[in-house]
């Protein structure tokens, strides 16, 4: 009688479109006592709720896997490896350009070895090929077969003694799942700027159009389908698949929290918090920097940052250490590695400043729940002086060896002497089940995967935010915000909800787009992401690393810090508040050293503008930015392993005023 009853309720399932036929395969097995067990013990709601969770978790999974490809993408580039590039292709895909058009690997291969490689195989130590690949913006098709991906590119070019070069865009990438494995099926690039160094960027032609968007503002806040029927699902197989999702799900928590971890240790170094620096490590941790020396446990650790100089900024400093492009992999239940950039911009206010540039191959550790820095092998791979670039006169690219540092095993990759070191990550990861993984509960699951999704969702809505504001669409952006949400107008103050966000954006810059001569080109980085336990809002932090640029006249950065909040309205990721503090706004000419103090107030509006559209609230931090002064900043987190808490807490608030709790 309970198989009939079983037999019954997988055919009205298959019927209403929540199983696939093949799930009446099922009825012919009813000696499978595990499938008979599962579909008696979740009923008809509960095997329908394990279809929808199995096709989400490979879902977001897919959503993972685009964004780590198009990472592994950014590394074959740096060291040259041009076969392994266009093995990321599909069979027929593609490389766009502005006259430019590039079908099938074996082509794929030939133009990444003429175009990059100057015809030949690898990438001569001489030559750079730095390829930054910023700022998501992922979204799956209904089906989850194919994917679409925005992203900007800072491309830093040159070869040693001849020319060092600028080149940054924007991609539009079409992606798709070929036998099981996550492929490029176009790589579409729009270029923006271009320059050389002792120059800088200019706009690669007199009015740089609009590239088109793959995404609305909804769009960008599911990145993963909503799911309103699941795919074909065999009750004989669905206590096996529901184990499999749970694995997944697990895994991209654990690679989430190894994500934000490398963010965390970039966002401290950047203000030279030693000892939250030194707390992200293992107790037997090391910390190996070719050419320097290598630090064993967390005490020489702590020893070799304090040795570098006295914890905190002082006026004038900056030592900001961006990590870019990290690729994770899972190694084990409790272990895990990361491959990824690190660009340093550094220096003295009125003095000497420097670009630098590294790879880190570092390993993981999850202990007692919480993930730890094994070990860092950092290979630094140039530093140069601001005012030449690294064209020539190269700076020495790391530390002295600090007190009790052993000599180091790891061969240098210094420019333009040395190779970039050797690629040892996988393509693609299979998440699989640890031995130790308990059995999977629904409900927990679906909690679980609500928080995984949470990461997808924050980066992809504050990415999208960048996006619409460098083309002054107004209402898209005003769009991204919840029905609540507030947002802070630089200089000016926040304003508390969407219609009054929306106001305040056509107040300040008006309803005439983007100027055909000049481009700001907001590049959001670094994520360190939050999620409430219910995956149903999350605080974001984010790397503004702006580029400005123009078809005659110097360029400009702008760099500062964005603490997003993020919630789920109606099913979509919105953004219910938006901060922002800048640290500094520099001209091309001279970097961040020559900054002319006060010199960011010239932005400022007229008090008489401000009058038409007064804020409802004051900015939560500076109103200018600050640099060469050292103003405080505020962080969302604790420190992820000792659970310190910042000197400046950001909570979640319904507005921007401190005094406010959510």
């Amino acid at each position: 009688m309970q198989v009939h009853k079983i037999k019954r309720d997988v055919l009205r399932l298959a019927l209403t479109g929540l199983i696939g036929a093949a799930g009446l395969g099922f009825a012919a097995c009813s000696h499978d006592v595990p499938a008979i067990e599962a579909q008696a013990a979740w009923g008809e709601e509960g095997f329908a709720q394990a279809a929808r969770l199995i096709a989400d978790a490979d879902n977001i999974q897919s959503v993972r896997d685009v964004k780590r490809l198009q990472h592994i993408f950014a590394h074959y580039a740096e060291a040259g490896d041009w076969k392994a590039m266009s093995r990321l292709f599909s069979e027929e895909g593609k490389y766009v350009a502005s006259g430019v058009e590039v079908s099938g690997k074996d082509a794929l291969y030939a133009h990444f070895r003429e175009e990059m490689g100057e015809g030949a195989d690898g990438l001569a130590p001489d030559r750079l090929n730095v390829r930054l690949i910023l700022s998501p913006v992922v979204t799956l098709s209904g089906d989850g077969k194919s994917a679409k991906g925005r992203w900007h590119e800072v491309a830093m070019l040159g070869r040693y003694g001849e020319e060092a070069f600028w080149q940054g865009g924007i991609y539009e990438n079409d992606y798709v799942l070929e036998d099981g494995v996550w492929k490029i099926a176009t790589l579409h690039y729009y270029p923006q700027y271009a320059g050389p160094y002792g120059k800088g960027w200019r706009n690669v032609a007199d009015h740089v159009p609009l590239t088109p968007y793959h995404y609305t503002p909804d769009e960008a806040g599911v990145p993963t389908p909503a799911l309103t029927e699941a795919r074909l699902l065999s009750a004989k197989k669905a206590p096996a698949r529901l184990a499999r999702a749970n694995a997944i799900a697990d895994a991209l928590l654990d690679e989430s929290a190894v994500q934000n971890l490398q963010a965390a240790y970039g966002y401290y170094v950047d203000r030279k918090m030693w000892d939250d620096v030194a707390d992200l490590f293992a107790e037997d941790a090391t910390f190996d920097v070719a050419g320097e020396g290598v630090y064993q446990g967390r005490s020489a650790i702590r020893r070799r940052f304090y040795g570098l100089s006295e914890p905190g900024l002082k006026e004038g400093e900056l030592n900001d250490h961006l990590q870019l492009d990290p690729v994770v992999t899972l190694t084990s239940e409790n272990k895990a590695s990361a491959r990824g950039f690190e660009l340093q911009m550094t220096g003295q206010h009125g003095g000497a400043s420097a670009w630098a540039f590294g790879i880190f191959e570092n390993s993981y550790v999850k202990d007692n729940g919480v993930w730890k820095i094994q070990s860092v092998k950092l290979y630094p791979r140039f530093a140069a002086d601001y005012d030449i670039g690294w064209t020539k006169s190269l700076l020495p690219a790391h530390e002295k060896a600090g007190d009790g540092a052993k000599s180091s095993s790891l061969k240098s990759a210094e420019y333009p002497e040395h190779a970039s070191p050797k690629i040892s990550f996988p393509v693609s990861v299979r998440r699989r089940a640890g031995s130790s993984s308990p059995k999977p509960g629904l409900d927990d699951l679906e909690r679980k995967l609500a928080v995984a999704k949470a990461y997808d969702g924050a980066e992809n809505v504050s990415d999208a935010y960048g996006y619409y504001i460098d083309e002054f669409r107004w209402d898209d952006t005003a769009d991204l915000f919840s029905e609540d949400g507030w947002k802070e107008l630089s200089y000016i103050g926040a304003y508390y909800g969407r219609e009054r966000v929306r106001g305040s954006l056509f107040s300040r810059y008006g309803d005439r787009g983007r100027s055909p001569t000049f481009m700001a080109i907001h590049q959001k980085t670094q994520p360190f992401v939050t999620v409430a336990p219910d995956g149903k809002s999350a605080q974001i932090r984010l790397r503004l690393f702006q580029f400005n640029s123009q078809s005659n006249g110097d360029g400009s950065y702008i760099s500062g810090i964005y603490e997003n909040q993020v919630k789920l309205e109606d099913g979509v990721w919105k953004i219910a508040g938006m901060d922002l503090d800048y640290v500094f706004l520099a001209n091309y000419t001279g970097g961040w050293a020559a900054v002319q103090q006060g010199s960011a107030q010239r932005f400022a509006p007229t008090p008489e503008s401000v009058a038409k559209y007064p804020p409802d609230g004051p900015l939560r931090g500076v109103i200018f930015a600050p640099y060469p002064e050292i103003a405080p900043m505020g962080f969302h987190f604790n420190n992820p392993v000792s659970g310190r808490p910042p000197a400046l807490k950001l909570d979640w608030s319904i507005s921007s005023r401190y005094s406010e709790g959510g």
